[in-house]
C-alpha cells in the first residue's frame, strides 16, 4: 500500500490565491538578492552582470506583509484566546526558523561570507528571540530575518488589540489609529521608541491587508481614508523613493488579488506558496555563500541557478518533513494541555 501524501490535507486547507502572492513575492525578493542587491565583487564575479528589473525586488517584502494583515484578519476571528493566538503563531513560524537558522549557521561555520555571518552565540541568542527584548540588539543570523520581528510585533500588538475589544471592526479602526500616530512619531523621534517604531512603514501593509480582509464591512469613506493615508505615508517614506509609481500599481495589483480571491491555475505557484517562508529563511546567507564559492571555482554562469535549486530543494526538505510535522505537534500539545487545565479546574 501507498503512505499517504503528509501534505494532501494541508493543500486543502490552503486558499490558492494566497499561495500564489506568497509565491509571486519570495520569487521577486529570490531574484533581487541573488541577481541586484550584490555587487559583483562580494560575489566573487569576473564581470559585472547584474539583471536590472530585479532592482524591484525588494517589494515582495512589502507583499508578504500585506498577506500576512490578510491572513492574521482571516485566522484571529476563529482562535479563543489571546495564548491560542500566539501558540498558534509559534508554531507557524517557530520550527522552520529553528532548523533554518541552525543550518546558516553551519554554513557560516565552515564557509565565509565576509561582514554578514555571526557566530554561535549571536546565534543562539537570536534563536531565543532575544532581538525581540528592547534594548537586546544582536546582529541577525541574516540580515533579511528583520521582517520575522516586524511579523512578531504585528502578531502582539494587533493580538493584543484584538482580544481586548473582541471585535475585528474596532481592532481595525484602532490599528489605524495606531499607524497614524506611529508614523507621525517616527518621523520626528524614531530612535526613541524603536521597539515601536521599528514595525514602521510596514504596519501600515498590514492594515492594508486587514482592511481587505474585512473589505465589504467596512464603509466607503473609511476604505477611502485608510487608503489614501497608506498610499501618503508609504510614498512620503524614504523607503519607497523612486519607486513610487511602481508601489501604487504594486498595492493596487496585490489588493485586486485579494479582494477578487484571484486564483492563476498555476500548480508550480501554489507549490512555492507552500514553501515560501522556508525558502525565504534560506535563500540569502546560504544562497549568497553558494553563489560566491560556485564564483570562485570559475563556475559563475551556473551559480545564480545552482543557489536556487539548493535553496529551494532545502526549503522543501524543512517543509515537508519538519515546519509541518513540529506545528501538528505543537498544537496538538497545547490542546491537550489547555484541556487538561480545564478539566482540572471543572473538578
Amino acid at each position: 500500500m501507498f503512505k499517504k501524501d503528509p501534505l494532501k490535507n494541508i493543500k486543502k486547507d490552503r486558499y490558492a490565491f494566497i499561495d500564489n502572492l506568497r509565491a509571486v513575492a519570495i520569487i521577486l525578493v529570490v531574484l533581487f538578492h541573488y541577481t541586484y542587491h550584490y555587487d559583483s565583487e562580494y560575489l566573487l564575479r569576473s564581470d559585472n552582470w547584474s539583471l536590472e528589473i530585479a532592482k524591484f525586488g525588494w517589494s515582495g517584502v512589502d507583499i508578504f506583509f500585506i498577506v500576512s494583515g490578510y491572513c492574521i484578519g482571516m485566522t484571529i476571528i476563529k482562535t479563543k484566546n489571546f495564548i491560542e493566538f500566539v501558540v498558534r503563531r509559534i508554531a507557524r513560524l517557530y520550527p522552520a526558523y529553528l532548523i533554518c537558522g541552525l543550518l546558516t549557521l553551519v554554513f557560516y561555520y565552515y564557509f565565509e561570507l565576509p561582514g554578514r555571518e555571526v557566530g554561535w552565540f549571536t546565534g543562539f541568542m537570536n534563536l531565543i528571540f532575544a532581538n525581540f527584548i528592547p534594548g537586546m540588539n544582536f546582529k541577525y543570523i541574516d540580515g533579511i530575518y528583520w521582517a520575522l520581528m516586524v511579523e512578531l510585533k504585528f502578531y502582539l500588538f494587533f493580538g493584543l488589540i484584538f482580544f481586548f475589544l473582541n471585535s475585528l471592526k474596532k481592532s481595525i479602526n484602532v490599528w489605524f489609529i495606531f499607524c497614524v500616530l506611529g508614523n507621525i512619531i517616527s518621523i520626528f523621534d524614531k530612535d526613541s521608541f524603536i521597539f515601536i517604531t521599528s514595525i514602521f512603514p510596514h504596519a501600515n501593509l498590514f492594515l492594508i491587508g486587514l482592511l481587505l480582509f474585512y473589505f465589504d464591512k467596512v464603509s466607503l469613506v473609511n476604505k477611502l481614508i485608510i487608503f489614501l493615508f497608506v498610499i501618503i505615508s508609504l510614498l512620503t517614506n524614504e523607503r519607497y523613493i523612486g519607486f513610487e509609481l511602481y508601489f501604487v500599481f504594486l498595492l493596487l495589483f496585490v489588493s485586486l488579488f485579494l479582494l477578487k480571491k484571484i486564483d492563476l491555475n498555476i500548480k508550480i505557484l501554489s507549490s512555492l506558496g507552500l514553501v515560501s517562508y522556508t525558502w525565504y529563511l534560506t535563500h540569502n546567507a546560504i544562497g549568497i555563500i553558494i553563489i560566491r564559492e560556485l564564483n570562485n571555482l570559475k563556475l559563475q554562469n551556473i551559480s545564480v541557478i545552482s543557489a536556487t535549486v539548493i535553496t529551494l530543494f532545502l526549503s522543501v526538505i524543512i517543509y515537508r518533513f519538519f515546519e509541518i510535522r513540529s506545528k501538528k505537534e505543537i498544537i496538538s500539545f497545547y490542546k491537550k494541555f489547555s484541556n487538561m487545565i480545564k478539566n482540572k479546574f471543572i473538578r
